[in-house]
């Protein structure tokens, strides 16, 4: 909620006619120097409290100064689906934004509470909703498919300070559907009325907007079951429960040898409000269209928005054709629509967010912030918020379509960073972002680091010529702030020796864990070393430190000056020296490339007795990592998987080496990684191969295929295809192979399910975990069209 601004303050200054005489002091008993030096004594006695209070006591998290707006085109007044957990929602990227949204359910034929659809939730159990059309920017078009067969779809487009949107309902016959549109006030200096029909049916103004109307216009072959219904409240709602709400101040009428009809309560609207809401009780077929606008503007005639959507409409698609090329590739129709689908949803589901993190800062929580944050999402129904290492392959693919976008956005994330260099694993700011989140999940940890994939792209961006002279004001401005997450990554991640990095996050102590979790890394339950240590380091950390030092190398020599370039090709030259790598991760008995640490080949979730919690309760039983052989310092290798490939994914391997030839069978293998849908998350031959976490947890990064990672591997693979080398052919057979499996088991599932998933079984290649998963399954489009950067 943004402050009101006060009235400046007067100053009142001397009248003229008087006069100021100086008056004489009396004489001071002690000299200045003695003044001086008591000064000086508070002062050291002030800086040296301040230093124990706030260092030793209560240390607090300073964000860095923002960077200024990558895109000033992009005004705070400018509507778009900013609310990607949403079936309908927008909003402007201003904290002071009215919401705007979309609510809708079955009219029940007996007394029952509806079931309202409003947030996407995956136990709405839709057959399927995605934008097949969305630019991120001026509009976007939309189905979502009911249980029945019936669809809704919402197309939108913005214009000056509003927006107009048209929705069609195509249901079963004799269905009738409750469509709730509403706006909410988020800053005291919002405003809003009723107004007096349907066509200006709400009143506002506010600062960031002015004076606005809200309307609703409906096609001429559209009627309403009954009158519209409306509602006004000055109540401050929780966003979460804006539907409880609605319901709760909904009315069954049942009139005489009329059927049941649910409308808005209206017998206790206020005059004016924050919240306001319209009912219209339609049938099974019905279209209208919403308005808002500013009274410097007339809603559009249905023709015009027919107009503007088709012209925007034509843009995507011709820029869509231009970079990736699909139609003129063999691709099956629903493997086009898949590919499309995917763009679309990963423009038409990035959101705008505003407000403090919740930090554990040297164990003490804290807030940290105001935060805005802009960012693409992995899933519109379940992880609706921006996760620091889901981006960077996000960003991937956006970039293709529209670089300033991505730069936008990782602008937003180098605004998260505090003045020592950490960013937010998980950026979940403001109250609809947290309304998602377990509470204990909330709050993030300032030693805990992400895996810096935003390097991975800016990698791609800075290759880019088109893009460098285009943009190199705003990858100067980025420059320093990446040296900055490099330097905090490269000394609080630091390993046991210089060459060596581990992953803080692992819990010592926890005994519930086969393998202790390892959530900074990005794949969570992949098994590392079976006890945590101080002792143990990793290989994709070192691996991501060296791709991002070969970033920093590049942008120092067109920003930086000629000290921070020699500086940062020291470090490049030494990060990237894969003869240190083989000697810290290279096993030649098992020719993999492995994590160290303390390790026991014979660990087991056994059931342990342990005392009671409660006195003369018998003891419990719980399950427990139990050990048959103590563990060592050594290299693991009885895992093999992911992150075992990141040597050849981040091309660290010179094309030549029997190194590349070792990891390259291992990928091809069936009893290794290789499936008929993609490659599996760790091989089949790890005794974690499918095995539970805990008593309770299911596998997650140990047998299924991952989008993300596939994605990665091919891209290495079209790298290593293009060198001179001996496995260059290998390579080569590899990828097409690949990226066949890979496009035909997702293009099966899509047509299948109507969604793209989180992760695909490696055993019958259906999908599985969270859908729609239109964050890095999307990449799925980069791999049909060979958009690889390699």
């Amino acid at each position: 909620m943004a402050p009101r601004r006060r009235p400046p303050r007067e100053v009142e200054t001397p009248s003229a006619t008087i006069k100021y005489e100086p008056v004489p002091r009396a004489q001071s008993h002690f000299s200045c120097c003695t003044w001086d030096l008591a000064l000086i004594f508070v002062v050291m006695i002030g800086a040296l409290g301040y230093i124990f209070l706030h260092v030793y006591l209560y240390p607090t998290i300073e964000k860095m100064h923002p960077l200024p707006n990558v895109d000033s085109e992009n005004a705070p007044t400018t509507w778009g689906t900013y609310r990607p957990h949403m079936y309908f929602g927008l909003r402007t990227r201003s904290p002071m934004s009215p919401l705007f949204g979309m609510m809708w359910y079955e009219q029940p034929n007996s007394y029952q509470r509806p079931h309202i659809r409003h947030w996407c939730n995956q136990d709405d159990r839709l057959p399927g909703y995605y934008w097949y059309e969305a630019d991120g920017r001026t509009f976007g078009r939309q189905n979502i498919s009911e249980h029945h067969g019936g669809v809704i779809q919402t197309d939108w487009i913005n214009e000056l300070n509003g927006f107009a949107a048209r929705v069609k309902l195509n249901m079963a016959p004799g269905r009738r559907y409750n469509v709730i549109l509403y706006l909410s006030a988020q800053d005291l200096g919002t405003r809003l009325q009723l107004g007096k029909h349907l066509r200006h049916v709400f009143l506002g103004k506010s600062e960031l907007l002015g004076k606005f109307t809200f309307g609703v216009r409906l096609k001429d072959d559209t009627q309403l079951q009954s009158s519209h219904s409306v509602m006004l409240t000055d109540e401050r709602i929780p966003i979460e429960r804006y539907h409880d709400f609605v319901v709760d101040n909904t009315q069954a009428y049942d009139a005489p040898e009329k059927p049941l009809e649910y409308l808005l309560n209206e017998k206790h609207n206020d005059q004016e409000g924050k919240f306001a809401a319209v009912q219209l009780n339609l049938g099974h077929k019905a279209e209208f269209e919403i308005f808002f606008q500013s009274d410097k503007l007339t809603p559009m005639k249905p023709e015009e928005l027919t107009n503007v959507l088709k012209m925007r409409s034509n843009s995507f698609n011709k820029r869509y054709e231009n970079v990736f090329q699909l139609s003129a590739k063999n691709y099956t129709p629903i493997e086009q629509k898949m590919g499309k689908v995917a763009m679309s949803n990963m423009l038409g589901s990035l959101g705008y967010w505003y407000g403090f993190n919740r930090v554990v800062h040297h164990n003490i929580p804290q807030t940290y912030g105001p935060h805005v944050l802009f960012s693409a999402v992995p899933s519109r129904p379940f992880f609706p918020r921006g996760f620091l290492w889901d981006e960077g392959f996000h960003q991937m693919l956006i970039r293709k379509m529209d670089p300033k976008i991505s730069l936008e956005v990782i602008a937003s994330w180098m605004n998260a960073m505090d003045s020592s260099g950490w960013i937010p694993r998980e950026m979940i700011v403001g109250t609809e972002a947290e309304a998602k989140v377990p509470a204990e999940f909330i709050p993030q940890k300032s030693d805990v680091a992400n895996p810096p994939t935003l390097f991975y792209v800016m990698d791609k961006l800075v290759h880019d010529e088109k893009t460098v002279s285009k943009y190199a004001g705003i990858l100067k401005l980025l420059y320093p702030r990446l040296e900055k997450w490099f330097y905090w990554l490269r000394t609080s991640q630091a390993g046991p020796s210089r060459s060596t990095f581990r992953w803080r996050g692992r819990n010592e102590t926890i005994l519930s864990e086969l393998n202790p979790k390892t959530l900074s890394s990005g794949l969570d339950d992949f098994p590392r070393a079976s006890h945590p240590s101080d002792s143990e380091y990793h290989l994709d950390l070192r691996c991501w430190l060296a791709l991002a030092s070969r970033v920093l190398e590049r942008l120092s020599r067109a920003y930086g000056s000629e000290h921070d370039h020699q500086r940062l090709a020291k470090t490049m030259d030494e990060l990237n020296n894969f003869d240190q790598l083989v000697k810290d991760h290279w096993s030649e008995e098992h020719q993999g490339f492995y994590d160290y640490g303390k390790h026991s080949e014979d660990v087991a979730l056994a059931p342990v007795p342990v005392p009671a919690k409660n006195p003369g309760k018998p003891r419990t039983v719980e399950y427990q990592r139990v050990t048959s052989r103590a563990p060592t310092l050594k290299l693991v290798t009885n895992v093999f998987g992911y992150n075992n490939l990141f040597p050849m994914m981040l091309k660290m391997i010179p094309s030549k080496s029997p190194h590349l030839k070792a990891t390259l069978d291992k990928i091809r293998d069936p009893k290794f990684l290789w499936t008929p849908f993609g490659l599996r998350s760790i091989s089949r031959t790890s005794p974690y191969y499918m095995a539970r976490n805990t008593e309770h947890d299911p596998p997650y990064w140990r047998g299924y295929i991952w989008i993300n990672v596939n994605y990665l591997v091919l891209s290495s693979l079209k790298h290593y295809s293009e060198q001179p080398g001996p496995y260059k052919e290998q390579a080569g057979q590899i990828f097409l192979e690949l990226r066949k499996n890979l496009v035909k088991n997702m293009a099966n599932q899509f047509n299948r399910t109507g969604f793209l998933w989180e992760n695909y079984d490696d055993k019958s290649g259906e999908g599985r975990g969270c859908h729609p998963f239109t964050g890095w399954s999307s990449l799925i489009l980069l791999i049909m069209s060979d958009n690889l950067d390699t």
